[in-house]
Parts: C-alpha cells; structure tokens; sequence
C-alpha cells in the first residue's frame, strides 16, 4: 500500500463509488494519487456528495474508476483478502497523524495492538490518547486498519464507524472481542 499526501483535495476530482458489505453500506472515494475517503453509516448518496463538496469542487460518482478498490474492499468482506494493495491518498492530515496512520497500516489481520504500543513505537509513550484521536481521523478506515487498535485490557477504545461496527470487523478477523476488561491478548499483560 502506497500512502501520500496531495497536499490539498480542493482542486482534485474525487470520484466515488458504493457498496454493500456485512456491516453496511460503505461509500468509496478517491483522488488520481489514490483511495482518499472510506466512509461507514453514510445515509445517502446525496449526503456523502456534500460531504466531499465540503473538501474539494469537483465530485462525480464514477463506479468504473474505483473498480479495483470496490473489488479488493468485496474481497476482505468474503475473507479472501488481507491486505490491502491500493494507492491511498491522505491529503491534508497531520504530520503526526500521517505517521499514527502508517503506524496503524502495519497492524497484520487478525492481529491486535493497543494505542499504548503505537505511541510507545512512536517514540511517545504518553502519547496513547493522541494516538487515538489520529486514528479517530482517519479518512480510509478499513483499509488503513484502525479497527485493530483497541485499549489497553482488551476495551475496544473507540471507532469512527461506531462500536459496533469495530466489533464486527473484528469479528471477521478472527477475534471475538469479548465485555470490557477482559483481554483479546490471551494473558499477555499489556498497558495503554
């Protein structure tokens, strides 16, 4: 997976397409430099195209340039894929989330980390509610695997796509996350 910033979405097309996965309908969108925008629990097509309005002028639904990212996001769904292999576009975040990010992309399937163990990779091992609130902002979840990121002692922490959802995905990899304080990581101690 090829990440980079375009440094402004205002002047590039984004164009977007839709699906239909277990956990909802998920709205697709993407720049020429890449995947840009994977947004869950959209209400319409309408509201989706305002949002991206909201960042550049140019937005056109074009099923044909996502076909690729479409095909590789059925896949994961179907449990035949892994990993992602999509250029992704992150526009204008943060340095420092851009890095939590890059961070977060190394997470394997299946497996799990903590927010306390990406800071502490980071160099920042205070930095763990950070940690969070970057991947809080993560404009491709799914792909750029957030969902595998939980709290320390096993709480699942947060999801832009909602608990429930983080739950499910996880679910589909494998894990059945279960009641806050008990932990997914099978006795290892673990902190933030």
């Amino acid at each position: 997976m090829t990440m980079k910033g375009s440094g402004s979405y205002e002047e590039a097309e984004v164009c977007f397409s839709e699906l239909v996965t277990p956990i909802g309908r998920l709205f697709v969108g993407m720049t020429e430099s890449g995947v840009s925008d994977v947004s869950i629990g959209e209400v319409s097509e309408s509201h989706y195209r305002r949002k991206l309005l909201e960042r550049t002028e140019s937005v056109r639904k074009d099923p044909a340039a996502l076909c690729e990212a479409i095909r590789q996001l059925r896949a994961y769904f179907d449990g035949t894929l892994t990993k992602f292999a999509l250029p992704i576009d992150l526009g204008t975040i943060t340095p420092f989330t851009c890095t939590v990010l890059h961070e977060a992309a190394e997470v394997g399937y299946g497996q799990l980390t903590t927010y306390g163990e990406i800071a502490r990779r980071l160099g920042r091992p205070q930095a763990f509610r950070a940690v969070g609130g970057a991947l809080g902002r993560n404009p491709i979840p799914i792909i750029v695997p957030c969902h595998r990121v939980i709290a320390r002692g096993g709480g699942l922490g947060g999801f832009t796509g909602g608990l429930a959802v983080k739950r499910a995905l996880l679910r589909l990899e494998g894990h059945a996350i279960p009641d806050a304080g008990a932990s997914p990581f099978k006795g290892r101690a673990d902190s933030a």
